[in-house]
């Protein structure tokens, strides 16, 4: 019996039973009462449980003083702040309602979604209709301040003991004095009466307790992961310093400083699919077991455990990562967390208090650990950039973007008025930091040819997969293009066609551009070896291109359900039909099974598997590549690994599931027994969501060449003599400085060689990362940055730029900019 038949029988008998099988329309059912979602932890607070305080209550105190460090500034600028905001989250989650309702006579699915997306919302029980109707005011400040800061530990007993994570209290911990035990105690005897409170969606309790008294979980549950979070019912906060001052209660957390934390919402599983057809009075299977062990959707925190870092003690990093040139609070810089690469640790304080603590000088509790950076970011600079250019006044500003995504929430139910709303400056800063990310992550080594074989390495150099692999269309993939001594191109693998969007030579079912309200019908993609001239023409490239699959790294799922081998429903999901993505350092093939995180890549319909990849790329994170057919008239080569936030493909798929136009996937009848398979134009439930459609595809054509929506280049390299550029990189300035006067800080520099033409970009120094300040004029060699908070710390690097096109201003891809000048840093 096929995976789907026993999918709709379990669905039948379970809807039957349950007393909401409708053959001919769909009923609701309260999410609180739908085993098909429910997972372990806090569940939506009654009436009588305070609330989630509104991030305005944090930023008065941890924001305005030093954007470099402070958590308010760089948290605003993350995707994290704009969860609720993401217009692509909005066009999945109308597509995940229409499946779940496909699937189980109701839209509930979409509550997973809500409850990672607009936590305050969920928690406050707004997360009914799972629309997203209900939400309001700071439910679309996303993943906030408060609901971090208030999660607890459900391993608490192992952690506490130093059985889960550890004992190593000076070590990985960073704990030098009786403090931080003393409380860590005080901790320990919350997080227990937290637990006695939580309960199975039975009614009984969820800890049990051992011989010894100790509350633990069910035995085959290990993380707490795909949304599924306990939360303190008090306002104290919680975070990982024993030695912080503040007005407000607070709890030494060292969950807040664990790799577990970051499980929360980045192992992400199906419930629905988990739980259909058990029996609601026993436990449910989500809330027995791990979620990594069940209908895989994401599994980026499985990755990193299955790494040399999951490991215990951690590992040195590669790269820019390598320890000799990375701080981590460990005391051997290893990275053992995933806060080290994404929270990285700084200098300066969390709060604008005067007795707030400079990390790590002032601190004699916690002394290998800096400031936690609130980066939070990945690779997406393409949604923080289009939502900062719907902003009246943003320096990016659009009107085409704000018209798109100010419809209001009559029309898309997105409000971005709503909450502490967008601030650009902050986002643009994120856009950055994401892009500087993507620079980090990977490198090309070892670059050789012979006899027309192209041989290089592409090394991981994060922690999890490369890339990490939600399957929303993100892909990274190799480029080649080779050139003869008169620098005419002969040859290129995976040519990308930008005014098409996408990459040439991918056998998917176009549909024509229905819209020409914004700018013109989008051409359908280009073949390969064909080109277009400058009126348009399809032409003969001259020389031959392929498309080689290996070289696309991405995850895409399957569906039995449907019938789809390759599927972008992953709210059908079933199985992944292609993960070719690259592993990270020691990443455990042998264990990779049990997370569902073994590499999928089909040969003449029989999956590879496990061998995709050899021991030593998996020993090394790394993927060797080899392309034999470079022609022998090639004397110059590039090749560049690019990414991708999303692509057309996907994007066309939402715009036609969600118009009900096109090459449909669902079919009538539904194994819900609902007649109609496509109903959000013709539903109310879907009344504020159903323009997203034209929305998503009008933004993706309106912006499909900004930032991280066009390929951003990650890492590149040569073969041969490169071309005489035409504008050369300035050298980098030389001995900059930083003195603190009052509250100020002057800088000073000197000039690199050559000098540059155009001027010098100040930045902040954010642990290898760079916040952008402002420019001066090439003979200036001084700044004064004003304005500072008194006795904060500041650091800061200078870089040179060439002006290579003669208008006076920096363009990127255009003009050149140096490497950065020394970092100087200096205390208000």
């Amino acid at each position: 019996m096929s995976t789907k038949t026993l999918f709709v029988l379990a669905l039948a008998v379970f809807l039957s039973l349950s007393g909401t099988y409708l053959a001919n329309a769909w009923t609701p059912v309260p999410v609180k009462e739908d085993p098909l979602v429910r997972m372990p932890g806090t569940q939506p607070f009654p009436e009588n449980n305070p609330d989630i305080e509104s991030p305005t209550r944090c930023t008065n105190c941890h924001g305005g003083f030093d954007s470099a460090v402070e958590p308010a500034f760089n948290w605003q600028g993350s995707m994290m702040a704009q969860a609720a905001r993401d217009y692509l989250f909005w066009s999945c989650l109308v597509v995940g309602a229409q499946d779940s309702i496909w699937a189980a006579g109701r839209p509930n699915a979409t509550d997973i979604c809500l409850r990672c997306h607009f936590t305050k919302g969920w928690l406050e029980g707004r997360s009914d209709p799972t629309n997203g109707s209900a939400m309001t005011g700071t439910d679309f400040d996303g993943v906030q301040c408060d609901f971090c800061h208030s999660m607890f530990d459900p391993f608490f007993e192992t952690t506490y003991d130093g059985s889960r994570e550890g004992s190593d209290w000076a070590g990985y911990w960073d704990e030098a004095t009786s403090l931080s035990q003393t409380s860590a105690d005080e901790t320990y005897a919350d997080d227990k009466r937290l637990a006695q409170g939580v309960l199975l969606f039975n009614g009984g309790k969820y800890f049990t307790a051992d011989a010894q008294g100790k509350l633990l979980p069910p035995t085959n549950y290990m993380e707490n992961a795909s949304g599924q979070y306990f939360m303190d019912d008090t306002r104290d906060k919680r975070a990982s310093f024993a030695d912080a001052n503040a007005r407000h209660g607070m709890f030494y957390s060292r969950y807040h400083k664990s790799k577990y934390f970051c499980a929360t919402c980045h192992d992400v599983s199906n419930p629905v699919l988990a739980n259909l057809g058990a029996d609601p009075t026993q436990p449910l299977p989500t809330e027995v077991n791990s979620a990594f062990s069940y209908f895989h959707v994401e599994r980026t925190f499985s990755e990193f455990m299955l790494s040399d870092y999951g490991q215990p003690g951690g590992a040195p990093g590669i790269g820019p990562f390598d320890p000799q040139v990375y701080d981590t609070s460990y005391a051997n810089n290893y990275i053992a967390k995933c806060q080290d690469c994404h929270m990285r640790d700084s200098t300066g304080k969390a709060c604008s208090q005067n007795d707030g603590v400079n990390r790590p000088t002032d601190s004699a509790e916690h002394q290998n650990s800096g400031q936690p950076i609130h980066d939070l970011t990945g690779g997406n600079a393409w949604v923080s950039a289009v939502l900062a250019s719907a902003i009246s006044g943003s320096p990016n500003y659009d009107p085409v973007n704000d018209s798109l995504l100010n419809q209001g929430a009559n029309v898309l139910t997105l409000d971005l008025t709503q909450g502490l709303g967008i601030d650009p400056v902050a986002l643009l800063a994120g856009v950055d930091r994401a892009k500087q990310q993507l620079t980090l992550a990977a490198s090309i080594q070892n670059v050789t040819i012979s006899n027309g074989a192209l041989s290089f390495r592409i090394q991981n150099q994060t922690g999890h997969k490369l890339i990490s692999g939600f399957p929303e269309g993100r892909r990274m993939f190799i480029n080649i293009k080779a050139y003869d001594t008169n620098m005419t191109q002969v040859y290129e693998v995976n040519p990308y066609d930008h005014e098409a969007g996408t990459l040439k030579g991918l056998h998917y079912p176009y549909q024509p551009d229905p819209d020409t309200t914004v700018g013109p019908a989008l051409p359908l993609p280009l073949n390969l070896g064909e080109t277009r001239d400058a009126q348009s023409n399809i032409v003969p490239t001259g020389y031959p291109e392929i498309y080689i699959d290996e070289l696309v790294y991405e995850m895409h799922p399957e569906s039995s359900l449907t019938g789809e081998a390759e599927s972008f429903h992953f709210a059908l999901a079933t199985d992944r039909h292609k993960d070719n993505r690259i592993p990270p350092k020691g990443f455990r093939i042998a264990e990779a099974g049990t997370r569902l995180s073994t590499p999928v890549y089909y040969v003449n319909d029989v999956n590879i598997g496990a061998d995709y990849f050899t021991a030593d790329e998996y020993l090394g994170g790394y993927d060797e590549v080899v392309v034999s057919s470079i022609p022998g008239t090639a004397t110059y080569i590039e090749i560049t690994l690019s990414y991708q936030t999303t692509s057309r493909e996907y994007i066309e798929f939402l715009r036609d599931e969600i118009n009900g136009t096109g090459n449909l996937t669902l079919s009538s009848p539904t194994p819900s027994g609902e007649p109609n398979a496509y109903i959000v134009q013709n539903d109310q439930w879907f009344t504020q969501l159903k323009a997203w459609g034209d929305t998503i595809w009008k933004l993706w054509k309106h912006n499909m060449n900004v930032n991280t929506a066009a390929p951003f280049p990650m890492a590149q390299a040569i073969v041969g003599t490169p071309p005489t550029p035409p504008c050369d990189t300035p050298g980098a300035p030389q001995n900059l400085t930083a003195t603190a006067v009052r509250k100020n800080i002057d800088l000073v520099w000197e000039v690199g060689t050559p000098a540059p033409t155009g001027g010098y970009h100040i930045y902040y120094d954010q642990a290898g990362k760079l916040q952008f300040i402002t420019s001066v004029n090439n003979t200036t060699l001084t700044y004064r940055d004003t304005g500072l908070q008194k006795n904060t710390p500041y650091c800061y690097v200078v870089k040179a730029w060439n002006d290579c096109d003669g208008d006076g201003v920096y363009t990127l891809g255009v003009d050149t900019e140096s490497a950065p000048s020394n970092t100087a840093c200096d205390t208000t």
